[in-house]
Order: C-alpha cells, then sequence, then structure tokens
C-alpha cells in the first residue's frame, strides 16, 4: 500500500482529493494536512514517510515554493505532486527545477490524478525491476511523456486520457496479457471498473481489442476483451 499525505489548507478541497486517492487501488492517504509548519512536524516525527505528497503551493505560513524546496532537500526520496491553481510560467519554473514529480492545475478531473500515480507506479515498477534499466525503460519515463504531451494536444476523444490509453495497451502488447475483463484491467490500473471499460471500448473502436462475450449458467454474459495481436503471432 503505498501512502499518500495531503496538503491543502482548504478542508473541503481537502476532502475531494482524498476520496481521488481513496478510489484508487493500492493508495491510502494516511494524513491530511493544513499548514506548512504542521507538514514539516510530521515528517520529522514519522515513523513512516508518505510514497507520494500532494500539496498546494499557497499554503498560509509559507512562502511559495518554499516548501517544495524543504520537502526535496530533506526527503528526497519522496515524489511531490503540486496542485495548485497557480499557473504563472516562472513559478512553475522554479518548482520543475526542484524536482516535482508532476503538477496539476486546479480544477481538475479524477482522471488527471490517475494519470500520475499511474505514471508513478510505472516509475516505481522500473526501479525496482533490477539493478540496470535498458534504453526501453527510461523511453517508457522520458520519451514516452513527449509523445503523450503531443497527443493530448491534438484533439482527443473526450474522456479518454492519452497516458492512460498508453498504459492499458501497454498492458497487452508488453505485459502479454491476451485477454482481459472490465474487472481485471481496473486492478491494474488503479480506476474505477467503469473506466477501465471506457479504455477497453474505446480499443475495440480502434480495433486494438476484440469483446467476445462469455456465458455462464447463470446471470449476464462475462466480456472479455482479446488482444488482436494474439491473432497475428499464431
Amino acid at each position: 500500500m503505498h501512502h499518500v499525505w495531503i496538503v491543502e489548507d482548504d478542508f473541503r478541497v481537502a476532502q475531494i482529493h482524498q476520496d481521488f486517492v481513496q478510489a484508487m487501488k493500492g493508495f491510502k492517504v494516511t494524513e491530511s494536512i493544513r499548514t506548512g509548519n504542521e507538514l514539516i512536524e510530521k515528517l520529522a516525527q514519522a515513523e513512516q514517510l508518505p510514497a507520494i505528497i500532494l500539496t498546494d503551493l499557497y499554503i498560509p505560513d509559507v512562502e511559495r515554493s518554499s516548501l517544495i524546496t524543504h520537502i526535496r532537500q530533506k526527503y528526497p526520496a519522496i515524489y511531490v505532486i503540486v496542485i495548485s491553481a497557480a499557473t504563472e510560467v516562472a513559478l512553475i519554473k522554479e518548482v520543475v527545477h526542484l524536482g516535482i514529480f508532476d503538477y496539476i492545475i486546479k480544477p481538475f478531473e479524477q482522471q488527471r490524478l490517475e494519470q500520475a500515480f499511474n505514471k508513478y507506479k510505472q516509475t516505481i515498477a522500473i526501479y525496482q525491476q533490477s539493478a540496470n534499466v535498458t534504453q526501453r525503460d527510461l523511453d517508457s519515463l522520458f520519451y514516452n511523456a513527449v509523445v503523450n504531451k503531443i497527443v493530448e494536444d491534438e484533439t482527443f476523444v473526450k474522456g479518454i486520457d492519452a497516458h492512460t490509453l498508453q498504459t492499458v495497451k501497454d498492458i497487452f502488447e508488453k505485459e502479454q496479457q491476451n485477454e482481459l475483463t472490465a474487472s481485471q484491467l481496473s486492478e491494474l490500473i488503479g480506476s474505477s471498473r467503469s473506466t477501465a471499460r471506457r479504455y477497453l471500448e474505446y480499443l475495440v473502436s480502434e480495433q486494438f481489442l476484440e469483446m467476445i462475450s462469455i456465458y455462464g449458467s447463470v446471470g449476464r454474459p462475462e466480456r472479455k476483451y482479446v488482444y488482436r495481436g494474439t491473432y497475428e503471432q499464431n
């Protein structure tokens, strides 16, 4: 279970962020913090540090990026995701140079946070798989980010996020998952079942997958989504 801390002075906004995180499998909010000083104290006293900190830049008792600076200097292993309404280029450049993992502009949809967390899981998986990485591994971290940005800038189907879509395709292509149900995919990508089905149905429309119905003895037939590349390999 990956522990997440939320730093947000508005308790209503913090609750929304917490609900988004708790909806994703494998992640748990273990602290919801209102001030910068409270965060600094809790980090210093923590028996277990969080894997991820979600933080605004406008926290009443700290100056803009100073909290990010503190986290990155004292706790470099923590992944920092900024969630803020701030859009000033100078400020964003500053926190990017400090080493934040992602930057999400308020207001945002749950899918955007899912994208950030999926990227986190992908990064962790690469770091843990062996002592060395391949160029392909590094390309998935750095190059795909550029490709996804290009795709996102194009007109895309509503409700389909480019990064999450690529993650789903990789599951079928690279991880050799030839067939999956929506429930199985939702566990793999940490999303709701309805979100997983949306991506599967989209890939059916793109002829990347084929949907088949499995009829049991009772109840509705189960839908399975089969990778068309399986047929090409056979």
